[in-house]
């Protein structure tokens, strides 16, 4: 029985490791970069620092006036990590941003969720394009989803912005 029970044992705990793989080996750095996993979690300041060079600056993760980032990408978005134009049509890369506001804003948090995908050739329909002087010099690139809003101490939510398009225009531009 005693060994009936290790066995469960030691199968639970391989399917738990086994569930959660970004979580068991996610490998995030000072920064909160896991450049295997292309994941950025973090406060913009430390994004900034980390591209430009610099240490990392320590923060309160319950800080107020602190924008706090979360930021996942493809391989073909890689290069732009260096400041270089990406490695092929459909790169992509997903924002979560957020700050816990202080001063008569105290007790609000504003969020913002955006992605920005790459189709240097074809236009995608409907999305905003954005200007090379906001991607590193660089044309091709539309916002294909835009979300702001402001979130309450109670729940309630104000929407600033609410835009996105259908997924199926995207790969109609990739795949033209």
């Amino acid at each position: 029985m005693k060994a009936k029970g290790k066995f469960l044992l030691i199968v639970l705990l391989l399917i738990i490791v086994i569930s959660f793989p970004g979580v068991a080996l996610a490998q995030f750095d000072n920064y909160g970069l896991d450049a295997e996993g292309r994941l950025y979690k973090g406060t913009l300041d430390n994004w900034d620092a980390l591209i430009k060079g610099l240490p990392p600056f320590t923060y309160n993760p319950k800080g107020t006036d602190i924008i706090f980032v979360v930021r996942k990408w493809d391989n073909l978005f890689d290069p732009m990590l260096q400041g270089n134009r990406p490695a092929g049509t459909g790169a992509w890369q997903k924002v979560e941003q957020w700050e816990y506001l202080s001063g008569n804003q105290l007790g609000w948090t504003w969020h913002l969720d955006l992605e920005v995908v790459y189709s240097p050739e074809n236009p995608i329909h409907g999305a905003i394009v954005l200007p090379p002087e906001v991607i590193g010099g660089f044309t091709g690139f539309y916002g294909v989803n835009y979300n702001e809003w402001l979130e309450g101490p109670r729940g309630e939510k104000t929407v600033i912005n609410d835009f996105s398009i259908n997924r199926s225009v995207i790969q109609k531009a990739l795949h033209f």
